[in-house]
């Protein structure tokens, strides 16, 4: 009720002196004040209604939750609808296609090189189904201009796109050979536009057609009741190498005279080693029954598996000739094509089914300035050249229907006589470059591919004869 004493003393810690205290009044000391706070009042109603609104907005966002739900059920569904029915639609047009003998045709555009990182993208994926490219012009007075050309495929790649995608375009031609057709799938383009990575790839998930088309002959085939089909696949695989056929899968020269030398007695071994040098003569012949094509003397050899057949095409891939050129530093100096023959013997029926499988990857064409060839790869090249422009003409003749096709120009538009206009079911791949320093090439093979595109097949037969 009175004044509060308050002490004070020296801060000399040395010499301490006595405290002396005093007095503070009442007046001098500051004052709390704590506001008060008013709580509203709410009467028992108040609280109901608020009740009953939490609830009701509780119910809303459950029955909106659930709204929501359903509608991306519905959602899901209507996908599920709409691509069942792109899918039956293509079928339907592959089908189509199939009956008019018409040979489809797929473009993949590569993405950019390292070496052409700095480059303007020329030619791009305008839809599913068109490839557009910007050339240069000129205009009336002088003044460049960009024009645009769009070329139209069956469907189309972009540079993101991936090996399975390509795959699943061909995947159900697998399902026709076991039925007993002929199918054929080649890859075309200049050097370096990515056919053999297309055609044969890499590993795992780059796996290219051919690979996923030998493991997917054998999973349709196991699908196949065991008790009443007896299956049998064989396989071939040959290159065209200049104008000469090379059977990829015969014993090496080398192999064969050392095979032989140490099983033969001493005195047959210097004619045995002589004899061995000489391999059987390979030609183009035509079947009179058929009309197919194929390599007469070529090794036939039966495997049991995928693994086996995968096994053998990296044999004969491994044999291949290849070349680095300023193109491409593993350039395919050959056509390869690898054939799969199918057998299906129905034991009920006493029936045999036979397709076939020709996967063909062409080798590019090429400008022996821009490639650099010389010697022995401007030999090459130069062989090439002239395979694939007996191709286009056998193309361009087929494809206008007016007088003979001139198939037996060349070996390779012999081997592939009966996949243009013939009475295989045909696929091309038309593979192209995105740079602007590829554009004169990247025309070029479109307007071929166009060509392809206008070329119409027998219409394709099964092969089927009573056993």
């Amino acid at each position: 009720g009175g004044a509060t004493p308050v002490s004070t003393c020296s801060g000399d810690t040395a010499s301490p002196r006595p405290c002396s205290t005093r007095e503070i009044p009442k007046s001098e000391i500051p004052r709390l004040e704590i506001p008060t706070m008013e709580i509203p009042k709410y009467s028992s109603e108040d609280l109901d209604c608020a009740l009953a609104r939490a609830a009701r907005a509780e119910r809303e966002a459950k029955l909106a939750q659930s709204l929501v739900q359903d509608l991306s059920a519905r959602n899901k569904a209507l996908e599920i609808q709409f691509q069942a029915a792109c899918d039956e639609r293509k079928k339907v047009h592959n089908e189509l296609l199939d009956l008019k003998g018409k040979i489809r045709v797929f473009c993949r555009i590569r993405p950019l090189l390292d070496r052409e990182g700095h480059q303007e993208l020329v030619a791009t994926c305008k839809d599913e189904h068109t490839v557009d490219v910007l050339r240069q012009q000129k205009s009336f007075d002088g003044s460049p201009r960009k024009a645009r050309k769009s070329t139209h495929f069956d469907a189309v790649f972009g540079p993101s796109s991936e090996q399975a995608e390509v795959f699943q375009e061909v995947k159900g031609l697998v399902q026709s050979a076991v039925d007993g057709y002929s199918i054929t799938i080649f890859t075309y383009g200049q050097t370096g536009a990515g056919k053999t990575h297309t055609m044969y790839g890499g590993q795992g998930d780059e796996r290219g057609v051919a690979p996923r088309t030998i493991e997917a002959v054998f999973e349709r085939l196991g699908c196949l009741d065991t008790q009443r089909f007896r299956t049998s696949v064989r396989a071939s695989l040959v290159e065209l190498y200049r104008n000469d056929l090379r059977d990829l899968l015969a014993p090496s020269t080398s192999s064969r005279r050392a095979a032989r030398c140490h099983t033969a007695p001493p005195s047959l071994q210097t004619f045995q080693s002589l004899t061995s040098l000489r391999t059987p003569h390979l030609d183009v012949r035509k079947d009179l029954v058929t009309g197919e094509s194929f390599v007469e003397n070529l090794e036939d050899r039966e495997v049991a598996g995928p693994e086996e057949l995968l096994e053998l095409m990296r044999e004969g891939a491994h044999r291949r000739h290849t070349a680095s050129t300023l193109l491409n530093v593993d350039s395919s100096r050959s056509h390869m094509i690898l054939t799969i023959s199918l057998d299906v013997l129905d034991c009920e029926k006493n029936t045999t089914t036979s397709g076939k499988i020709r996967l063909c990857d062409l080798a590019g064409a090429e400008r022996l300035k821009k490639s650099g060839a010389s010697d022995e790869t401007m030999n090459e090249a130069i062989e090439i050249n002239r395979a694939l422009s007996a191709l286009g003409d056998v193309i361009e003749c087929a494809a206008q229907a007016k007088g003979p096709v001139p198939y037996r120009n060349h070996k390779l538009t012999q081997l592939l006589s009966d996949s243009l206009g013939g009475s295989a079911k045909t696929i091309m791949f038309v593979n192209i470059s995105p740079a602007r320093s590829e554009i004169e090439e990247t025309l070029n093979t479109l307007a071929y591919a166009s060509r392809v595109r206008d070329v119409t097949n027998d219409r394709a037969s099964r092969s089927v004869r009573a056993t």
